[in-house]
């Protein structure tokens, strides 16, 4: 296949990755408060390395060993997405659909600034600006004595963050271990965390509805994250990233459709500019703070 095609296959899974995060996500807000978060977390992880594990066993050399290099890292990799799953899903039952991905989406944002932190990575100039203007944008959103600056969205955007951290780690990580083998240990801990925490909390779905529910979020979990792994395997993040951001759109409509909310002009002008901010973030920084990790990463 030559590179236009890879190209265009990229676009195709990416926007099919943003479709699935979006779904995944509005059906989290579809369930509510009839269950535990941790119970739809459960779902989401459990359901996903069940329906993962035939394709990564289609993989000859993948391998699995209880004997991890650099096992405190893995469990934060693992902890990091789990975390930022756990804050959109509880911003998504009070914020508008829109306003969650937005704030979610903010990760590339961060990516710099934990690189710095983690491994001293220095970003480029042009890369720092793209940072200051989303960053602007996301000021907009949370204006100071507008509603939206409330709890639900400060975790909302702290969502961003973790995600950062995990994406880092991730890159790290990849040094080391295989793409699937990454996933595999990710999709296992991670269930079995939430796993730990929904029996604790466990609460059995009243009735058929809130199953099918539950069962669409591990099965467009999954599709997200596979989509999007094999979306950067067929072209550079810096050209699939901003196709990503087709999941705010969704969002945008699925509120407009299901609950007639329309996003105001702040929201709007945050979006452009977080929108703006984070394709020139990737695109600039891509080499010194390897963007690259994006690579099936968010959760």
């Amino acid at each position: 296949m030559n590179p236009a095609n890879n190209i265009k296959l990229g676009i195709l899974y990416a926007i099919g990755s943003a479709f699935s995060f979006a779904v995944m996500s509005l059906l989290v807000k579809l369930i509510g408060n009839h269950l535990p978060i941790t119970v739809i977390l459960f779902a989401r992880f459990g359901l996903s390395l069940i329906l993962i594990l035939p394709w990564l066993l289609r993989d000859k050399t993948f391998k699995v060993s209880l004997r991890l290099q650099k096992p405190v890292m893995f469990f934060l990799r693992s902890l990091m997405p789990l975390c930022s799953l756990s804050c959109t899903f509880y911003a998504i039952k009070f914020i508008p659909l829109v306003d969650a991905l937005l704030l979610n989406s903010t990760a590339p944002l961060f990516v710099p600034l934990i690189a710095l932190l983690i491994t001293g990575a220095r970003t480029p100039f042009k890369a720092i600006l793209g940072i200051m203007l989303g960053f602007v944008g996301v000021a907009i959103i949370l204006n100071p004595g507008h509603e939206l600056l409330q709890l639900p969205s400060v975790i909302a955007l702290s969502a961003g963050l973790f995600a950062a951290i995990a994406i880092v780690l991730l890159r790290l990580l990849s040094k080391i271990y295989t793409t699937n083998e990454l996933l595999f240990y990710y999709f296992s801990t991670a269930a079995l965390i939430s796993g730990i925490a929904a029996a604790i909390q466990w609460q059995t779905p009243e009735n058929g509805h809130l199953w099918l529910l539950l069962l669409g979020v591990g099965i467009f979990g999954t599709l997200y994250q596979v989509l999007a792994t094999l979306s950067y395997s067929k072209a550079p993040v810096r050209l699939m990233s901003p196709f990503m951001f087709f999941m705010i759109i969704f969002g945008g409509l699925f509120d407009w459709a299901l609950w007639g909310q329309i996003p105001t002009l702040e929201t709007i002008s945050g979006m452009l500019l977080i929108i703006a901010g984070t394709i020139i973030t990737i695109y600039f920084g891509q080499r010194e703070i390897h963007s690259t990790s994006h690579k099936g990463t968010n959760p």
